[in-house]
């Protein structure tokens, strides 16, 4: 492919991987055949559907969810977790423990330490969400759109060497109530809006310049054909590399470490802690890796170690 147009709409997906275009191993052109040949599915009531029919299953064969509790600590004999103890004191013993944080934010802390294989992974990019309700709609979107910058190969250099913010961002915008009109109340639309961003590495005070990039995100989107954006905004919620931190995120990059050659396939972190006969990991950071399909996968993973193989 010689148009760079092409080349755009056939690599970006890479980012998806935690790599830029330019450094993505060819595997990954699957993910642009996928989307091109079998499409892009949607759930109907928004991606939250997807854990809402998990959960779902889950209570109606007799599991018990504790929402809004935290672990702080595991109990261990052996080589095997015992307990796990929530921040209230509460002991609830355990037979299996299977552990969602990112790895090196399991180890530290709540498996005292990080192994070195852990300590080496190098992590992808983050990204700033914004997730907008609004009174505006606009007659030439569909339900995912992306708008490259000029500055292709540049964006990812400053993202990935420099650890800057982009100066000519490449955006996504997902409009989930195109499709499900439920989404958002009659004459109003939801929105997703994305741009890439380094991560934690970078040393950016996420405090301090969410605020104002959240800002810069709506003047592009207005520079780019969302005439009035701002204006519409009746909801919002901004999400920063500092809050994807916060929800166990390692280096706040919520597309956890990065997919190179040696941290892709049989080389990614497995899904059994090193030491323990009944720690699994599941969630980007395991095996098979970033992504809602994948994360699913590794949840089956999880069970398979714990029960065997599911037929």
């Amino acid at each position: 492919m010689k148009d760079p147009r092409t080349q755009k709409v056939y690599s970006f997906q890479a980012m998806y991987a935690g790599v830029s275009p330019q450094q993505a191993l060819a595997i990954y052109a699957v993910i642009a055949y996928m989307d091109s040949v079998n499409g892009v599915f949607f759930p109907k009531g928004g991606m939250h559907a997807v854990p809402r029919a998990l959960a779902g299953a889950a209570t109606k064969h007799g599991v018990v969810f504790k929402y809004n509790t935290t672990v702080t600590a595991l109990e261990r004999s052996n080589g095997r977790a015992t307990a796990v103890i929530t921040q209230d004191g509460e002991r609830i013993p355990c037979d299996v423990v299977v552990l969602n944080p990112d790895l090196p934010v399991a180890w530290q802390e709540l498996l005292g330490g990080q192994p070195r294989s852990v300590k080496r992974l190098k992590y992808s990019p983050s990204c700033v969400t914004l997730l907008v309700g609004s009174n505006k709609s606009y007659d030439h979107l569909a339900h995912h759109n992306i708008h490259f910058g000029q500055s292709w190969d540049g964006v990812f250099d400053e993202l990935i060497k420099k650890k800057t913010l982009m100066s000519d961002p490449s955006i996504l915008v997902t409009v989930p109530s195109k499709d499900d009109p439920n989404l958002a109340p009659p004459g109003k639309n939801s929105y997703y809006v994305l741009f890439p961003t380094p991560n934690l590495s970078a040393g950016i005070d996420w405090e301090k310049t969410g605020p104002k990039y959240r800002d810069e995100m709506i003047r592009a989107l207005e520079a780019r054909g969302y005439t009035g954006f701002g204006e519409g905004i009746e909801v919002e919620q901004l999400t920063t590399p500092l809050d994807w931190k916060n929800q166990g995120m390692e280096q706040g990059a919520p597309f956890a470490s990065a997919h190179t050659f040696f941290q892709t396939g049989p080389f990614r972190p497995r899904n059994l802690a090193k030491g323990y006969e009944n720690i699994v990991f599941a969630g980007s950071g395991t095996q098979p890796g970033v992504g809602v399909p994948m994360v699913l996968i590794s949840g089956r993973l999880a069970a398979e170690r714990i029960v065997g193989p599911i037929k």
